[in-house]
Parts: C-alpha cells; structure tokens; sequence
C-alpha cells in the first residue's frame, strides 16, 4: 500500500516537472508584454513601459520577473512610478487555459512621485473633473483595439499588489512631503472589497512619523461612496518642537466618505495619543467651507504625557533685542492667533472625567463649543476644581487685528488650601474662594496666559485663614513699646482668622491689583485696604487699615482708646516669606491727645466748680481775705497748669 502511494506521489510530481518545463519551453512570457501593459492603460489610463525581456522564476513559486518598469501619465514630464525591477507572481494551471491569474504583483526599491510634474492628461481630467478635455480615441483607434481585444484570448487577473521599501513623494502646493520606507500590500478579497496593509515612515520638517495601518475598503458603490474600517492605526511623532519629543498613539474605526455632498463621518471611533484614550465621532462637511462636527469623550485626560521633562533656556529668547528690522510700508499685518477660525465653521463638544496638568486635576470638564465664520461662541466650559466648582462661557474672535479672547466666569467655593497644594504655592491663604466677573485674554500661548488675563473680579473668601502672621500679635507687641499700658502678648498663634474677606480686583500683566479690602472676625476688623498680589512673581504688597476691636493684653484708658482707633498695617514680600510694617507714632499721638484733651477738660470742670462755690460765700467778707483767696486760686490755677504740662511732657515722651 505504501508502495502505491509512493509511486503515486512520484508520478504527480513528474507530471508537475512536465508542466513546468513545457511553460518555460512553450511559453514566452515576452508575450504578455503589450496584454499587460494594455491593461494597465484600461483600467488606469497610465502608460506602463517595460524594458528588457520578461522572463520566468520558478522557485519558490512560478513569477514573470522584469526589469525597470515605469508608469507615465500622457503628456507628463517625468514618470508617476519608477522601478529597478517587478514581479508578477502568477498561478500554474489557469496559464495552460490561457488565463493570468496573478497572485500578487510585488515591486520593490520603487519611487513614486505625486507631484506637478508626474501629472498628466488624465490627472488633469480627473482635477477639473471635466471628461470633455480627456482625449477621444477616434475609430481607427477603436477598432484596432478591438480588433487586438479580439485577436487576444488571454484573460487577466490581479489579486494582490505589494510595494516594498520604496519612497513617495507627494506635493501639495509648494510643499513636497517624503514617504519613505513605504511597504504596502492591498489584496482584493472579492469584487471591489479590498484589504490595505500598509506602514512607513514621513519625513518633514526635522520630524518624522512612523505608521502603520491595516484596514477593509468597500469599494461596491465608489466613486460616490467608500467605506473604510479602520482595525489598526498606530503612529509615533517624533522630532523637533514635538510635546515630550514623541507622541505615540493609535486610531481604529469606520470612516464613511460620500462624494456628493463631499463629506467625512466616523463610526465608533476610538482613538488614543500619549496613553490619553478617546472615544466619539467625527463629521466633516468639505463641500464649500469645511464644516466640522466634533463629539469626544475621555476618563482621564493627562496634559502631563505632552509636556517636555528638559526644562527650556530663557536666556535665548530674546536674543539680539536691539535688532533692527527693515522698515516696511504702512501694511496693517494681522498678529491674532484665532485667525485659523476663519478657515472653517465647528462645532464641538468634549466630556472628560478627569484632566491632570502637573498637580492640578480637574473633574467632570465639559466644554460646548461653536465656531461660525471666524468668531468662536464659548457656550459653556463647567469643571470641578479643588472642591468646588468654575464656570464660563464667552467668545473668541479671529476676524479682528488682534488676539482677543472674552469670558464671563464663576468660581464657587474653591478651597484655597487644596488650590495652593495643587500649584505647589505657599498656602498663606486658606478659606473658601468665591469670584465672578468678566476676563480677557490676548493669547492662546500656554506659557503666557497669565501675564496678558485682564479683567475685573468680585472677590469673596469665606472661613479665611492667614497663615504665618499673626496680626493682632503685631498690634499688640507694636503697641508695647509706646505704651506701659499694653503689655507684650500672650497669644504666640502663628495665624489670623477671618469671618469673610471681600474684595474687588483688576488683573493685569500678571499682577492682582486690589482696589478694595474689608474683612471682619470677631477680634479685628479690616476697614479697607489696597495693593497688589503677584501671581508670576509670587509675591505681595497691600495696606490695611484695620481696628482691633478685642485681644488687646491690658486694660487702661489707653487700650479703650486703642480700641476705637484705625491702624495701618502693611503686609509685603514672598509668599514664602511674608514681612510687615506698622507704625503707631501717629496713633499713639492721637491717643494722648484724646487723653489729654480729656484730663484738660475734667481740670477745667474741677476749676469752675470751685469758682462757683467761691462766688456763693458772703461777698461782705474783708477785701484782705478776698485777696488772699484770689492769690490762693492765682496759685492753684498755676499748679494746675504745670501738672497738666508734665502729664503731656511726660506722655510725649513716652
């Protein structure tokens, strides 16, 4: 038996090597030359020249190999393809029925230029989209091809294309773009259903992105609609002025395109970049203006996958300062950054659970976004921060000179103690924060946001707390040293608390510039005060003025008197390190004045009461007892004057 099936075997594999030789001996391949090329000019319109002979290759598989092959558009100045060489990998047995049945057309070390120059008749034809203007074959023309159609009995078809280590190099407009190290295979799966594999990589710009992409197009309804699923996209970005220096990520989804109206739309898209993942749909209307619908959803969005570790130079940016520039004809050139709005019309919505940007984290960020000939209408962007809530919503115009971006925003109950961890600031300041009110801002550069916000807010922090200054301490010791009265405190607390502090403020150039202060406690209240808080420079500079209703460590006349007087305080430096300065001179020069006002004025009640009395005894007594009371009060008044001069020379001093 197994003798059988070895001679059986035997006999398959002779009448193979039959085969075989008599294709190679019977067969010329030079004879599909012009039946190849002329189906090539069918169903592309292309001109496909080979030069030298076709000839066979039989291991590992039977293959038609060429030399330099090239496809040239009619009337084009230089090829759309050039190779070194092509193989067509063909199938055995349909060639005894004359039939080419090719597997797979493998070319490879290929260059493929889509520019100007490679465009031709039917490139043009196809731009204007006008078929008039494509040449007419007359009938000569017509019936000699069918004449050859006729003469021909050979049937032809392709199952496979592959193009390997080869470059593109694609135009559009002035600017050329090199796809290198292209692999691609497309294999038709039936009728009009093709599979694309396809990866490389593209150079531009000192950057270069590496892909590879693997998808299924239904063609059964092209031109005027075409769908795409897309099982794989991966990328990687890397080079000069990219996030982190890399950005890597991948795409997959259903893209439908549709001819009339021109337009894009998206299935189940799902994409990711820097491990931030993504999900949501895509339209996009490219009939006139391109139109562009945008609805994206993400758990967890980290800005922190885009930002660079190597810490940049300043000292380079602005190198020659002085530099003249050449002087220019009154041309009113446009510096807005939102210019790019007029290009199309958007609109946009974006849910993220939670973004991370350095420490800071944001929960529950919505954002509603409309863009309409160039001017952007923020409808709504809600996010909670640091236990509580901001909200806003403005416009963002690109039509105008110049960069100008309004909002109109709410922050509510923001705890400043968890804000200040979050920015890794100083947490001088505690409490609840509460603001609202219109801001501007002339940018849309990251690192320059805060210094060019402009705008007024309406202040109002809750349960406040001022860490590392103790003001009622300051007072008191301050008032110490003028006065016996008050003693040194008692109370060592390294911090102030407030009921409320409200305040109204303009921002500019970075700097929160205070117009107004008051703040009230059950010890001390703010009666108004002014300055400047720098949120660049992280430091302060504000005057208060302030009356200590209670926590005075005495009591005296003086410290009563104390209690009804205003006292300036100014709070200045580093958040990290905060000085202040008080001066009581002024103060204190009021107290005493009151107290001696007040002393002057019980003397001058004691004198009148005693005067009365005078003026109530016998008026018959000698005129030498009344000389003697007049000296006697003469004498008392002087006393009086001079005690009351010492009381004040002493209090001067003091």
């Amino acid at each position: 038996m197994i003798k059988k099936i070895l001679v059986t075997f035997l006999i398959l594999i002779f009448i193979i090597a039959i085969g075989i030789v008599s294709l190679i001996v019977f067969v010329d391949p030079n004879n599909f030359r012009g039946f190849i090329s002329d189906k090539v000019r069918d169903k592309t319109g292309y001109e496909l020249s080979i030069e030298g002979d076709l000839r066979w290759h039989i291991w590992p598989q039977v293959s038609i190999l060429t030399d330099s092959v090239k496809l040239t558009d009619t009337g084009a100045q230089k090829p759309i393809l050039t190779a070194d060489n092509m193989r067509l990998d063909v199938e055995l047995f349909p060639l005894f029925s004359k039939k080419i049945v090719v597997k797979n057309v493998f070319v490879k070390s290929a260059v493929i230029n889509v520019t100007d120059d490679s465009k031709g008749q039917v490139a043009k034809s196809k731009e204007s989209n006008s078929t008039a203007k494509q040449p007419v074959p007359n009938t000569e023309d017509k019936s000699q091809q069918n004449e050859e159609k006729e003469k021909s009995s050979w049937k032809f078809t392709l199952n496979k294309f592959e193009v390997a280590d080869s470059t593109l190099v694609f135009q559009n407009k002035d600017t050329l773009i090199n796809f290198r190290n292209l692999n691609l295979i497309v294999q038709q799966n039936s009728e009009k259903y093709l599979s694309v594999d396809i990866k490389g990589n593209i150079d531009r710009n000192q950057q270069d992105l590496y892909y590879s992409a693997i998808a299924d197009i239904d063609l059964t309804q092209f031109p005027n609609i075409a769908k795409i699923d897309l099982k794989k996209f991966d990328y990687t970005l890397k080079g000069i002025g990219i996030p982190n220096d890399e950005l890597v990520g991948n795409l997959k989804g259903i893209i439908n395109y549709q001819k009339n109206p021109q337009s894009i739309n998206t299935q189940n898209l799902i994409f990711s970049i820097n491990d931030n993942i993504f999900t949501g749909n895509v339209n996009v209307n490219l009939n006139t203006k391109p139109s562009l619908e945008l609805n994206l959803n993400s758990d967890k969005l980290n800005v922190n996958t885009f930002i660079s570790n190597k810490e940049k130079s300043k000292e380079n940016t602005n190198i020659n300062p002085q530099q003249t520039t050449p002087v220019v004809s009154s041309v009113n050139k446009s510096t807005n950054e939102l210019t790019f709005l007029n290009a199309f019309d958007a609109n946009l919505k974006l849910n993220i659970k939670q973004l991370i940007a350095n420490k800071m984290v944001l929960n529950n960020v919505y954002a509603d976004l409309q863009n309409n000939d160039g001017v952007a209408t923020i409808k709504a962007i809600n996010f909670d921060f640091a236990d509580g809530t901001v909200t806003t919503n403005g416009v963002a115009n690109g039509k105008q000179k110049n960069t100008l971006i309004k909002l109109n925003t709410k922050i509510n109950n923001v705890d400043l103690n968890n804000f200040f961890n979050q920015i890794d600031t100083a947490k001088d300041l505690v409490g609840r924060f509460n603001a609202s009110g219109q801001l501007e801002i002339n940018t849309i550069k990251a690192n320059k946001l805060l210094e060019n916000l402009h705008g007024n807010l309406a202040i109002n922090i809750a349960n406040a707390k001022l860490d590392n200054i103790n003001i009622q301490n300051i007072i008191n010791a301050a008032a110490a040293k003028y006065s016996k009265d008050v003693l040194t405190p008692e109370n060592q607390n390294k911090y102030t608390e407030f009921h409320t502090i409200e305040a109204k403020a303009n921002l500019n150039n970075g700097n929160l510039e205070l117009t107004t202060l008051t703040a009230d406690s059950e010890t001390i209240d703010i009666i108004n005060g002014s300055g400047r808080v720098g949120m660049l420079q992280k430091d302060i500079d504000v005057n208060l003025n302030i009356k200590m209703l209670d926590g005075w460590n005495g009591k005296s006349d003086t410290i009563a008197k104390l209690q009804q007087m205003t006292i300036p305080l100014r709070i200045y430096g580093q958040f990290t390190k905060l000085h202040y300065q008080i001066d009581l001179n002024q103060v204190f020069k009021d107290v005493l004045n009151d107290k001696l006002q007040h002393g002057l004025e019980k003397l001058r009640e004691k004198i009148e009461k005693r005067n009365s009395k005078d003026n109530d005894k016998d008026k018959d007594k000698d005129k030498d007892k009344d000389k003697d009371k007049d000296k006697d009060d003469n004498n008392f008044k002087s006393k009086s004057r001079q005690k009351a001069a010492n009381i004040l020379s002493e209090l001067l001093k003091k």
